[in-house]
């Protein structure tokens, strides 16, 4: 039996064509309905759907969309096209993305119903057939049940050298990043009762041991490209420390969409990063830990994210710290980017504690001195700052200068004149500009706080350093 679910935005045209089609005829059963492609993905989700019919042209999601979803996590599903009028372009979309048919409504009448479900039903025999041809028997799963180990590095250590008679009972698939076990049916029966023996010249705490379900019928190479999948981003992240040994997923899990975030979430995300609110406030920092890894960001977006902040960190408060900030060369999991984010606060704050003021006011000289960095081409005055950050101007001048170990004005002159040094060796910006994107409104005024600082005019400097 062919089970089909039809998806159309009009609820007569749905039971229209579930009331009046032959579908009895060609061994197929309408087994759901729904009014969008939400619903749709729902119903697909659980329900086990041979054949999707949909129109191309709804709310919510599109049929395109649909389409594109649904070929993605269920690479054996059949696919038939509803359009109202011949929107060539659409339609080509649609068979382009693998829908085997299409059916204009309007041409829809009562003597081409049987028509139309003959030329669907021989294209699904056809497909079923092709596949038969293409794969033997021994690369389908007959059994439900089976077991995955996951490397945790990309590049995982090995010892295959290791003289162990199970090593033989695994299977290595994918740069030595993937092992399934069995590889043959006859080996199985062991695994309903007890877990499989690793195989020699593993390192357990790099390795995930995966029990997957739901395998039977399916491929194995499309079990290995959505393990594949699994182990380059959702793996990385369900490893919080709290997962068991053992991680249990069915295939249906396995298929699931992975959504990208939009950008406008990564930038609230980089913008609170780069607050450095989290440092002093503990409820922040949870939070910021939590959004972060809701976001499930693939790794190199992860540690991209992570490196702009280590180096905005090492350029706004290496006066305070005294050290650079250091990204690790990998996270392995979740787990160790928690960690490192937590260790990374402890040790700032240990380090602040050194200076005998309290946290929040430390908070507070943090604050200004990225507002020092974000608007240092604008009027900054000591008095407004210290407002801005909740302090009054003598305390503030008194923790700045013991904490930074300038004043305010002098390490406001110093950032200033950083990044007129980089306005003249890497642009050729004239001076005048320099002066005014740097905060001065006077350019003569400029070039003698200038060569208070370096010994040269603007210049001169820039002549000096463009010759070497």
């Amino acid at each position: 039996m062919i089970n089909v679910l039809i998806v159309d935005d009009d609820k007569l045209v749905r039971k229209g064509l579930i009331s009046v089609m032959p579908w009895h005829m060609f061994e197929m059963k309408v087994v759901g309905e729904a009014a969008n492609g939400e619903k749709a993905l729902e119903l697909l989700d659980n329900s086990h759907v041979h054949l999707l019919i949909t129109d191309l042209s709804m709310p919510v999601m599109s049929g395109i969309e649909l389409i594109r979803i649904a070929r993605r996590k269920y690479p054996h599903l059949a696919i038939a096209v509803l359009t109202m009028h011949q929107d060539f372009e659409s339609i080509q979309e649609a068979l382009r993305l693998g829908a085997i048919d299409y059916i204009a409504k309007v041409q829809l009448e009562k003597e081409q119903f049987e028509e139309v479900l003959a030329r669907i039903y021989a294209r699904i025999i056809d497909e079923r057939v092709k596949k038969q041809e293409m794969h033997s028997a021994a690369d389908i799963y007959t059994i439900d049940t089976a077991y995955a180990l996951l490397s945790l590095k990309d590049k995982p250590d090995i010892n295959k050298e290791a003289g162990d008679a199970t090593r033989l009972e695994w299977r290595m698939t994918h740069n030595d990043q993937i092992m399934l076990w069995p590889a043959k049916e006859d080996v199985f029966e062991a695994c309903d009762e007890e877990l499989p023996r690793l195989p020699a010249g593993i390192h357990r705490q790099e390795w995930k041991l995966v029990k997957l379900q739901g395998l039977r019928g399916i491929l194995r190479s499309e079990v290995e490209q959505w393990l594949r999948q699994y182990r380059e981003k959702m793996l990385f992240y369900e490893c919080d420390g709290s997962e068991g040994y053992l991680i249990e997923k069915s295939i249906a899990e396995l298929q699931m969409e992975d959504m990208e975030p939009h950008q406008a979430e990564i930038e609230r995300m980089r913008q609170g990063l780069h607050s450095f609110h989290w440092i002093h406030d503990e409820l922040c920092f949870r939070g910021l830990q939590l959004q972060l890894k809701q976001l499930q960001l693939s790794v190199p977006k992860l540690m991209q994210l992570l490196y702009g902040f280590t180096v905005d960190w090492n350029r706004l408060f290496r006066a305070i710290t005294q050290v650079d900030t250091a990204l690790p060369s990998e996270f392995l999991c979740w787990k160790e980017v928690s960690d490192w984010l937590l260790c990374f606060r402890e040790q700032t704050l240990k380090q602040l504690g050194k200076l005998e003021i309290n946290r929040d006011v430390s908070g507070s000289i943090m604050s200004a001195i990225k507002i020092v960095h974000d608007e240092y081409e604008l009027p900054l005055f000591a008095i407004d700052v210290a407002k801005r950050v909740n302090l009054s101007r003598s305390y503030f001048n008194e923790c700045f200068k013991k904490i930074i170990g300038y004043s305010f004005n002098e390490y406001l002159r110093k950032v200033r004149i950083d990044k007129a040094r980089d306005y003249l060796t890497q642009t050729m910006k004239p001076i005048v500009w320099i002066a005014e994107h740097t905060g001065y409104a006077d350019e003569k005024y400029f070039s003698r706080v200038f060569r208070e600082q370096t010994g040269m005019l603007p210049s001169e400097y820039r002549q000096h350093h463009r010759r070497r």
